[in-house]
């Protein structure tokens, strides 16, 4: 029996189980927000589904799109649980840094390893997962899935699914996957080994069974394309490669919701420029680079103060603990590791200008939400932000810390104290708008469409 609707079956596992509010939980959200009405108007029903096992089930939108940072504490330990073991895991490939015993330590969870062998003795133990609400059920439901398409659009790197993929694909489905950056394999310094192996034979999975990719930028796609020359190709020459831009929303900021006092205090004087650092504490982002740059701006005897908000991700201790004990710590150095919506809302508004100084990005969503508040934006010179914010932006040089100083006092010289309160949005699209781009996106894609992009042999200069 064949599915009687086409249907875009969209995974989202990763952000269904998690309490994070990181970049891909948002997008994973608010593109499932919008695609069951993008996808009625092409002809299709979309659906949410996470992987259990070797096959996927119909999950509770509800639960996806939820505002899940105020977790039960359960949740929390689970978080709590795994970054432990993450750090042990760490330490014992440092004993034994060898790259077979990595790929063993960090095997994912469908393949075998010391994790996986040591997670099915611990079972008993574990407490298990709750079990969906609303309504649910199984993708083998049908003998065919003919017309219909798996969207891999949550971070599946994590993820064991594909088993599941390959059943889909047996009844006939094809797949399509996002990939929102390839920084572990072309930045392997910014994240840690486990990430890098996992990525590794996550990239090679989706070259085997995926059957076209959408990338969130087109220089995401330069570089997926630059990826598969270097092994070689894939296994189905001409695999096409799309791309789409994201939304720039803050779907959780809720109106009128609380600001805590401390951070309205951090923008109520006006005698001094504020400037706002958004996104996860990780080597990548140049946290370190930006605060030398703001030390020597602050020697030259500039008074702005800078407010970084993102939570910790990983390699980053020596430099929280340079900012615990920095001299401007609470009075120019501000560090907001819990923000919510509304409060990442209010900085973006009252802030005298966003600094982004990535060393890598697939995007960059910081940017395009600073466009959408009339934000002026200083970011580092590299492609993605070309692509995105090029003629909207200042660009700084990442060679060295005085670049980015420079930047800083030339905009204090030229904006005056007064002009965040009156400025106007420079415009950027919406969620709605971003899931229009990829779903027209996904179509092209596909094998056979007509009207697609070239190949990524002739497209990508291979």
């Amino acid at each position: 029996m064949r599915r009687p609707r086409p249907t875009v079956f969209i995974e989202c596992t990763h952000t269904y189980h998690s309490v994070l509010n990181t970049g891909v939980q948002r997008v994973v959200r608010n593109i499932l927000r919008h695609a069951p009405a993008v996808a009625r108007d092409l002809g299709y029903d979309a659906v949410p589904v996470i992987v259990e096992g070797d096959r996927f089930r119909v999950a509770d939108a509800g639960r996806v799109l939820a505002d899940k940072q105020n977790a039960p504490d359960a949740a929390a330990a689970t978080t709590v649980g795994r970054l432990v073991w993450r750090a042990a895991l760490r330490c014992v490939a440092a004993a034994l840094p060898f790259a077979g015993v990595r790929a063993f330590l960090y095997a994912p969870p469908h393949h075998p390893g010391l994790a996986r062998g040591l997670l099915r003795l611990a079972a008993p133990f574990r407490r298990p997962a709750p079990a969906p609400a609303g309504p649910s059920g199984g993708l083998d439901d049908f003998d065919r899935y003919d017309g219909s398409i798996l969207l891999l659009l949550d971070s599946s790197w994590a993820t064991p699914i594909w088993p599941a993929t390959r059943r889909f694909k047996e009844r006939g489905g094809a797949v399509v996957g996002v990939m929102y950056d390839l920084i572990p394999l072309t930045h392997p310094h910014a994240s840690v080994p486990e990430l890098v192996v996992a990525f590794r034979a996550w990239v090679a999975a989706q070259l085997r069974w995926t059957d076209g990719f959408v990338c969130i930028s087109q220089a995401t796609a330069d570089a997926l394309a630059g990826q598969i020359r270097a092994l070689g190709g894939s296994s189905r020459p001409g695999v096409r490669i799309e791309h789409f831009h994201l939304g720039a929303d803050l779907d959780l900021a809720v109106p009128d919701a609380p600001v805590r006092q401390p951070i309205r205090d951090i923008f109520a004087a006006d005698d001094r420029h504020v400037f706002l650092m958004v996104g996860t504490i990780e080597p990548r982002k140049m946290h370190a680079y930006v605060l030398d740059a703001f030390e020597r701006f602050w020697a030259r005897g500039g008074a702005a103060a800078l407010v970084i908000v993102g939570r910790q991700s990983w390699m980053m201790p020596a430099f929280l603990e340079r900012v615990a004990r920095h001299p401007q710590r609470d009075r120019r150095l501000f560090v907001l590791r819990d923000a919510s919506d509304a409060e990442l809302d209010h900085c973006y508004r009252q802030a005298s200008a966003l600094v982004i100084a990535s060393e890598i990005e697939g995007f960059g969503l910081p940017v395009v939400e600073a466009f959408q508040r009339g934000l002026p934006v200083l970011c580092s010179d590299i492609a993605v932000f070309r692509e995105i914010a090029d003629g909207r932006a200042t660009f700084f040089s990442l060679s060295d810390p005085g670049h980015l100083a420079d930047a800083l006092s030339e905009f204090c010289r030229r904006v005056a104290l007064g002009a965040r309160r009156h400025r106007d949005p420079q415009g950027w699209i919406g969620w709605r708008e971003s899931t229009e781009q990829l779903f027209a996106a996904i179509m092209r894609a596909l094998p056979g469409s007509q009207g697609a992009s070239p190949r990524v042999s002739q497209q990508h200069g291979g």
